[in-house]
């Protein structure tokens, strides 16, 4: 058995995981906006609760334990996983800490590419060789896979697709470019956009987005930022095709709660605009484990 973290922009999750990814036990919290200035600290705190809740409800040690994985929302680079620009915490710094508490190996990676494993070991891309895989949330990642390998060097991930530059001179990214696709494609993108539209002042959860669209589908302004944010989504997605020829593309992160809004316009957008280099265009698919698919991935990236 092994320890399997999901760390996002907005949520974490852990999980007891079996050797062949599935889910014993877990348990979930959501991250709100006051934690900001203490993210670090609430974050370690979470965790290690968690785990020790886990071991004692499942009365097993970390004896019982072959490791803990971390899937984090920032890049790995030169071996080692840095801070993240959307949350605000160091992933190193949770990696040493998790280590000195609980005396196992701890390791670390990207979420995204922690949830393409997941979905290329287990899920919605299995069948396929030549594949790429997105998250679209509180921002925009993947992973790609080439001859059923993971694009990536030994000691960098790759593929920070959600920044590639879809916009020029565009909007200002945290990252500091301008343009990126997240900030025009992520749900956070769009509810910005909302927000700004519709003069809405208050914060909004996830639920309470998706229950505002749906309420004001048929509204002119809503119909426009939906169409906008479409397009700009199937500009990035596009790129990559065009890049990589995938045979599929899977998509997990909270955009899979939208299915209805969103899943049919784009798969239309993709096959009907002509940004694709002789309509090549792939098999297109969400997620199957949704939003467990990182910690499931985060339990099978043993070095």
């Amino acid at each position: 058995m092994r320890i399997g973290i999901d760390i996002g922009g907005s949520h974490i999750g852990v999980g007891l995981v079996d050797e062949n990814g599935k889910i014993i036990l877990k348990k979930e919290k959501d991250l709100l906006k006051e934690y900001k200035e203490n993210i670090q600290d609430i974050i370690g705190t979470t965790i290690i609760n968690y785990i020790n809740e886990i071991l004692e409800e499942q009365k097993i040690t970390t004896e019982d334990l072959k490791f803990i994985g971390i899937a984090f929302p920032a890049s790995f680079r030169n071996g080692k996983i840095g801070s993240s620009v959307n949350l605000g915490a160091n992933g190193e710094i949770l990696r040493k800490t998790l280590q000195s508490k609980f005396s196992i190996p701890v390791y670390i990676r990207n979420d995204a590419k922690c949830a393409a494993i997941c979905e290329k070991k287990y899920g919605s891309l299995r069948p396929y060789s030549d594949c790429i895989f997105l998250t679209i949330g509180t921002g925009i990642g993947g992973a790609a896979f080439v001859n059923n390998k993971l694009f990536a060097a030994p000691e960098n991930d790759r593929f920070k697709v959600g920044h590639i530059t879809i916009q020029k001179d565009g909007l200002k990214c945290k990252c500091g470019k301008n343009g990126c696709f997240e900030n025009y494609a992520s749900i956070t993108a769009l509810k910005r956009n909302i927000k700004e539209e519709y003069n809405i002042g208050n914060e909004m959860t996830g639920k309470e987005l998706y229950d505002f669209i749906v309420k004001n589908e048929i509204d002119k302004k809503m119909l426009d930022i939906i169409d906008k944010y479409i397009e700009n989504l199937s500009i990035g997605i596009s790129n990559l095709i065009n890049l990589f020829e995938p045979e599929a593309i899977s998509i997990g992160g909270s955009f899979v709660h939208y299915k209805e809004i969103f899943f049919e316009k784009l798969k239309s957008k993709l096959e009907e605009n002509n940004l694709l280099y002789k309509d090549n265009i792939p098999k297109l698919f969400l997620a199957n484990y949704k939003n467990d698919a990182g910690m499931i991935g985060a339990s099978q990236i043993e070095e």
